[in-house]
């Protein structure tokens, strides 16, 4: 009997710290862009290029655009952080914050535009088509 408790309380001693571990998280599904779907939509190498070109061009215009709304940003909170700042001061930053953001998610579409451009009615609409399955397979949170 003594036995069989030991055994037990090792079991307890050596299993707890399994079960006290938080379950392990629920690994991010990898977001799939336009270039998972190339052989579906029949894309053309020059059209993956122009895409990728049309991408890099988004890419360094959104790092310029961060980069940009962060000085913004920071600033900001050093000016309403002086009891000297008006409000009309604060306005000014606040209109220069939102002009920055306007204008990067303004690129945004004009490259998503260009990116649709170079595809062909039918490769268009089966992409909507695919978008539409992935959205509603995902819902926003």
């Amino acid at each position: 009997m003594k036995k069989i408790l030991v055994a037990a309380g090792l079991l307890v001693a050596l299993g707890f710290p399994v079960w006290a571990q938080p379950p392990a998280a629920p690994e991010a599904s990898k977001v799939k862009t336009i270039f998972d779907y190339k052989s579906e939509l029949d894309l053309t190498d020059a059209q993956i290029n122009s895409m990728k070109s049309l991408l890099t061009e988004l890419n360094a215009s959104v790092k310029t655009s961060r980069d940009q709304l962060t000085k913004l940003e920071n600033d900001y909170r050093a000016m309403i952080a002086k009891e000297s700042t008006t409000p009309a001061q604060a306005k000014v930053k606040l209109e220069e914050i939102a002009s920055a953001t306007v204008a990067m998610r303004v690129k945004d579409l004009e490259i998503s535009r260009k990116i649709t451009a170079t595809m062909s009615a039918e490769q268009r609409e089966k992409w909507k088509a695919i978008q539409v399955k992935v959205r509603a397979a995902d819902p926003p949170k």
